[in-house]
């Protein structure tokens, strides 16, 4: 389960700092377009942001393992 976790992080971390390299590379742009792209930008970084804290404040579940003989008996 901590690698799944570890590899969505990186993914995560990655997309938080294509969002920071965007508001800059953005702020070269006319204002119209700024404006909307650092909307969107910041959406970004605050979505990956909060998925990363969910993704690792989430416990494993609890449940009872079934096995395939067990399966097929249901």
């Amino acid at each position: 389960m901590n690698l799944i976790r570890s590899l969505i992080s990186v993914f995560l971390v990655a997309l938080f700092a294509v969002s920071i390299a965007g508001w800059f590379w953005a702020g070269e742009k006319p204002s119209a377009n700024v404006v909307g792209s650092r909307v969107v930008l910041v959406l970004c970084g605050l979505l990956s942001v909060g998925c990363f804290s969910l993704l690792w404040s989430a416990k494993p579940g609890t449940g009872e393992e079934i096995t395939p003989s067990q399966n097929l008996q249901s």
